[in-house]
């Protein structure tokens, strides 16, 4: 008798603690939990205080810190034990998030910042010793960051306009031996060759492009008139490290270049390129959060301004 008494009550207690302990904490017919910025709290409900806080993955392809506080803000590591209270705060270059468990009855998440192009899956995984939950929750976008100003050191202004790029490299043999006659043409493949250069970081185009969104603001780059910067209309999208650009040349002009009877030649068609480098600073900020950030570099400018034509006579053994 004694026996059956003690195998009902550890039924009994085993059922109790073994039931969802998570109350209905998405409406009916919702499927996830989605937080955004103009929603960016969402506080979930258990029936008991009998749980813990497991741990928090975000299922993003870029690293991120976790970092675990107990109540007095004191730095501490997860899981949370039953009833333990406590803040966990994951962040890195895009998003940042927090997760808090501030009473035995409730969980909340905050949204600070998402600056991914796309939602970001979160689980939270909570339970105790008979049972275990992943709560999905999905992290919509924020708002971008914006283009505030961009400064040029132009006292560190350098231009060059002796460079040759080549274009074309052509061999022509004459098996005649009157003069032959054939057109070449200079600027058919030219642009305006754009790169930007930063010496302290590996330029990442995904870092600007969820930084600033897509597509990326465009800037304004300077010119160069009588030797030296202007700024006038020329823009170019910022993020991008290289970039060319259509430049104001007739595509369609011909050169004729003429080989003598019985000559084999190599003809190296070049542009010659007005160059230019210039240090920049570009400020960075977030009207929702305040935030700014400064980026800066140097930025490279490569012009087709002319052209060169070379001949070669090559030995025929």
């Amino acid at each position: 008798m004694k026996r059956v008494l003690c195998l009902s009550m550890l039924i009994s207690f085993a059922g109790c603690n073994g039931d969802v302990f998570i109350d209905d904490y998405m409406s009916k017919g919702d499927d996830e939990i989605t937080i955004s910025e103009t929603n960016n709290s969402k506080e979930i409900n258990f029936k008991s205080d009998n749980w813990g806080l497991i741990g928090i993955v975000c299922e993003t392809s870029d690293r991120y810190t976790i970092n675990a506080y107990n109540i007095d803000g004191e730095l501490t590591y997860l899981p949370f034990e039953e009833k333990e209270l406590g803040t966990v705060h994951l962040k890195n270059d895009y998003m940042d998030v927090q997760v808090e468990k501030k009473g035995g009855n409730k969980l909340k998440v905050i949204l600070n910042e998402n600056l991914i192009n796309e939602n970001v899956r979160m689980l939270i995984e909570v339970g105790n010793s008979f049972k275990y939950e992943k709560i999905e929750v999905q992290l919509a976008p924020t708002q971008k960051y914006q283009i505030d100003s961009v400064v040029y050191d132009f006292d560190k202004f350098e231009t060059d306009v002796s460079r040759l790029e080549k274009m074309q490299n052509i061999i022509i043999e004459n098996n005649a031996s009157s003069p032959l006659t054939f057109s070449v043409l200079p600027y058919n493949k030219s642009s305006h060759e754009i790169l930007f250069s930063n010496s302290t970081t590996v330029w990442r185009e995904e870092l600007f492009t969820n930084l600033l969104g897509i597509p990326l603001p465009e800037i304004t780059i300077p010119d160069v008139a009588d030797g030296k910067p202007v700024l006038r209309d020329t823009k170019i999208a910022f993020g991008i490290q290289e970039q060319h650009l259509a430049v104001d040349l007739d595509k369609e002009f011909s050169v004729d270049v003429t080989i003598d009877g019985f000559d084999k030649i190599k003809v190296v068609v070049f542009n010659v390129m007005r160059s230019y480098s210039v240090p920049y600073k570009i400020y960075i900020s977030n009207p929702r959060t305040g935030k700014k950030i400064t980026s800066s570099g140097k930025l490279y400018s490569s012009e087709p301004m002319d052209y060169y034509i070379l001949k070669q006579v090559l030995d025929e053994n």
